[in-house]
């Protein structure tokens, strides 16, 4: 009795070492609550002028980005709000020269050869300076994908917000992740806004109108891979422990 005792406890370490890695695997994005401030609020100065601020849980990397919002209106800025409402920031892009661009650094918790949606909203001003369309070029690790360009508007137009939704692969467990407002056509300036930003696992950003709302089909009630395999070792070691308490 014994021997079976303690060949019973040898096959429960077992399965607790090999399943732990599992299910921190499948509960890693979780800890990617480290992203923070994907509405781009807490900026408490003026919003109606060139204030050179990110809010809190960014920081600046490049240029002077600035925090505007619906309300910002001088030198014919024209913005309106997004589906989230609220500040959001705005950056100039004039390359090769020059770029404005923010980062959050040191974001834990990933999953390597996990995949993770990054979405957002993007609109673009014509203001007393601006030249030519542009997007936002989003990085995520070693990463990065451009977003849809879009158009230069008239003067005191504003054309609305646009959805983009981005997939990109970890390929390590911490990585940093930065925006940069880029122009369309060299040598001439764009001025671009993004809010709503969402990191984490594909779908479930309740924001995005491109997320499935089919409630027979919700994206976060698929089990993992990782879950899968719990089951299954769970269930093949309590095969084996009834198999040795016969013995």
């Amino acid at each position: 009795m014994i021997k079976v005792a303690n060949k019973k406890a040898l096959l429960v370490k077992a399965l607790i070492l090999i399943a732990g890695p599992l299910f921190m695997a499948a509960h890693a994005s979780a800890a990617l609550l480290a992203f923070q401030n994907g509405g781009f609020e807490g900026f408490t100065g003026n919003t109606n002028s060139w204030n050179s601020a990110v809010p809190p849980g960014w920081t600046t990397t490049a240029g002077t980005p600035d925090v505007f919002n619906e309300n910002t209106t001088f030198q014919s800025n024209t913005w309106g709000a997004s589906s989230t409402g609220g500040d959001f920031l705005h950056g100039i892009g004039n390359q090769p020269g020059y770029t404005e661009s923010a980062l959050q650094v040191g974001l834990d918790g990933l999953v390597i050869g996990q995949q993770y949606e990054i979405s957002f909203e993007q609109s673009i001003t014509q203001n007393q300076w601006s030249q030519t369309g542009g997007y936002w070029r989003i990085k995520f690790g070693d990463e990065t994908q451009d977003s849809d360009v879009m158009s230069l508007p008239n003067i005191d137009a504003f054309e609305g917000w646009d959805w983009q939704t981005m997939i990109f692969t970890a390929t390590a467990t911490i990585q940093t992740l930065e925006v940069f407002a880029w122009s369309d056509t060299d040598s001439r300036r764009t001025d671009v806004g993004i809010d709503s930003f969402f990191l984490g696992d594909p779908g479930d950003n309740p924001d995005n109108p491109d997320t499935p709302q089919d409630p027979q089909d919700p994206p976060s009630n698929v089990p993992e891979p990782s879950s899968i395999m719990i089951f299954g070792l769970g269930a093949f070691m309590l095969t084996l422990l009834r198999r040795k308490a016969k013995c």
